[in-house]
């Protein structure tokens, strides 16, 4: 097995326990930290990604579970997709213009940005005619349903290998195989959009990457409470065991045994049962009491949130939905800076990187049509400062010379 390279992912293991004196205190640590791999396997075709090749699952447990997370996602794929794709050149060329509507539909570019910002990457299938001569529709596929084929010895990516659901897929199956574009002359090819990120071949990390981790915390604060409530509220626990010092393997056995039912924020507010032969000899429990808990909690919930809302690069969480009660950027003016700022920094990027996939598939059918993703921006948030042409100008607006015209003049009959 030959380590391709590695990425930032939050998952929980044991680490082998400390050598500890008799008489001392063993401090148990519950969870640890440890970084996914991106793997290639000498007896696999494709490249796993994650630690047990479920990186995409641990992507969608983060945006279900965290409310910031998935707030920020949601808020900025609508930002990406906007009001849909359009040409400058639309009026000029109608019959290219109508194929395009016609190969790029609603639904599948909404799920194409959402996938782009959630996943990192996004994939489309590229359905050809009988003479491979033209493109004839494409269709959204889930990204998490594709591995990576091993690059060949010119380092390219030849193909993409489908499994609904890889953590099913064992040794003895064969997920299908797709070619990648313009690699083959099947009728059926995966044409995958990723942003270029230096050591990261086969699979994209989100540019949330460095959010995942407060993404599960605020996950943890809100399994932690409702876990307490349900169970009823109960303090932490010092656990002593009063027959005598245990060996260092009996240690260990106890420690793990306690460590799987009671660590963790699902298990708040369990009660624990125990059998003794005697008073004397049985295990005592005392709560330690934590005065500022709740102020504790309250100051990882917010920097939570915050450190979330920094890795999505969100200026202003009004821009997303979110309430801010910080008073930043709450006013007009502000949330106007915070915007253009968001649209030119974050959303116009990413943008560009799936306009110039989708270029490919219109060249490859012979059209030539300057496309753009409309914006959401209000009309009075656009900056035209460095628009000149009709073309710039539409393309910040959203609005054809045409129509900013007859709106002029609306204008101007209605204050008549």
């Amino acid at each position: 097995m030959r380590k391709v390279n590695k990425m930032a992912k939050k998952r929980y293991n044991s680490k082998p326990l400390p050598k500890v004196e008799k008489g001392k205190i063993h401090i148990v640590n519950m969870s640890s930290y440890t970084r996914p791999e991106i793997k290639e396997q000498y007896n696999r075709d494709w490249v796993e990604y994650g630690d047990d090749n479920n990186y995409f699952d641990y992507l969608i447990d983060r945006y279900n579970g965290s409310p910031t997370n998935n707030a920020a996602i949601n808020g900025i794929a609508e930002m990406i997709y906007g009001k849909g794709i359009d040409a400058v050149d639309s009026k000029d060329k109608e019959a290219d213009y109508k194929e395009m509507k016609e190969l790029f539909t609603k639904s599948c570019m909404k799920k194409i940005c959402y996938d782009y910002k959630m996943m990192g990457q996004a994939a489309l299938q590229i359905i050809y005619s009988k003479d491979h001569k033209k493109i004839v529709q494409i269709e959204h596929i889930p990204v998490e349903t594709l591995r990576a084929e091993k690059a060949n010895n010119k380092g390219e990516i030849q193909g993409y290998y489908y499994a609904k659901n890889w953590s099913e897929v064992t040794f003895k199956d064969s997920p299908k195989r797709i070619p990648a574009f313009g690699t083959s002359n099947s009728g059926l090819e995966i044409l995958y959009i990723k942003p270029y990120r230096a050591g990261f071949y086969y699979y994209s990390p989100v540019n949330y990457q460095g959010g995942l981790q407060y993404a599960e915390l605020e996950e943890e604060i809100a399994n932690y409470h409702i876990n307490n409530i349900q169970n009823g509220l109960a303090p932490s626990m010092l656990i002593n065991f009063n027959n005598g010092v245990p060996t260092e393997e009996q240690r260990s056995l106890i420690e793990q045994n306690i460590q799987e039912k009671f660590s963790g924020s699902s298990n708040a507010g369990r009660f624990i049962l125990a059998f003794n032969d005697s008073k004397e000899l049985s295990a005592s429990i005392e709560p330690v009491i934590l005065s500022d808990a709740h102020e504790q909690y309250r100051f990882l919930s917010d920097e939570s949130m915050r450190k979330v809302m920094v890795s999505h690069r969100i200026v202003s969480p009004m821009l997303v939905g979110i309430k801010d009660n910080t008073g930043l950027g709450n006013n007009a003016e502000e949330l106007q800076t915070a915007s253009l700022l968001m649209d030119n920094t974050v959303i116009r990027p990413m943008q560009v990187t799936i306009l110039d996939e989708l270029e490919k598939i219109l060249m490859y059918n012979g059209i030539e049509l300057d496309i753009y993703f409309k914006t959401l921006q209000p009309l009075e948030f656009t900056d035209l400062t460095n628009a000149i042409t009709d073309a710039e100008i539409e393309k910040e607006t959203g609005i054809k010379k045409d129509d900013s015209e007859q709106i002029e003049e609306e204008q101007i009959n209605i204050e008549e």
